[in-house]
């Protein structure tokens, strides 16, 4: 054998020893375990003497939004505060809400109050405003982006007549590995 035909022998085989090695290392990747984000606990309640208030982290295999459950339990009417509601990411605030009737584009505009009529359970989901974003392309839109793991909630404001009431939601998202 020559010198020339020695060197491309050794060159296809090292080029099917590299398209071997890629073939099993896709394997190995796309076989590994995979992870999903789900919340520590169920749900996080706040319970006093004017209300209840329930907070569900609404996932699939990520979290995106909640659900805000709030038990009016006295004989007035309260009042959500949209504007000075605040998401809660690693345990700072960051940002505030939107909802079913929030255009996209104006989701940072003042919200007007939602109200808890007296007795009454009030029930919705919210996104965090700061984890919307815009893709443009074929398959563009709005999305709602994952919460992080770790410290996640709602620094909630209701008002009942002229005074001001804040409480603070948090949840831990945690991840766990998903059976094969």
């Amino acid at each position: 054998m020559s010198l020339s035909e020695a060197c491309r022998h050794h060159a296809r085989t090292a080029g099917l020893i590299f398209i071997i090695g890629v073939g099993l290392l896709s394997i190995m990747a796309s076989g590994g375990p995979r992870y999903a984000v789900r919340p520590y606990s169920p749900e996080t309640v706040v319970t006093n003497d004017r209300f209840v208030a329930r907070l569900i982290p609404v996932c699939d295999e990520m979290c995106n939004a909640f659900t805000l459950i709030i038990e009016n339990k006295t004989n007035k009417d309260m009042e959500v505060d949209w504007n000075k509601t605040l998401y809660i990411a690693q345990g700072r605030t960051s940002g505030g809400f939107m909802f079913d009737g929030i255009v996209y584009a104006q989701r940072n505009a003042p919200k007007p109050p939602d109200i808890v009529f007296k007795g009454g359970t009030f029930r919705k989901n919210i996104y965090p405003t700061n984890l919307v974003e815009f893709s443009s392309g074929k398959y563009g839109g709005w999305r709602h982006q994952n919460m992080p793991q770790g410290l996640n909630g709602v620094y909630l404001t209701l008002r009942i007549g002229n005074e001001e009431i804040n409480e603070k939601l948090t949840t831990s998202l945690v991840a766990v590995q998903l059976s094969q």
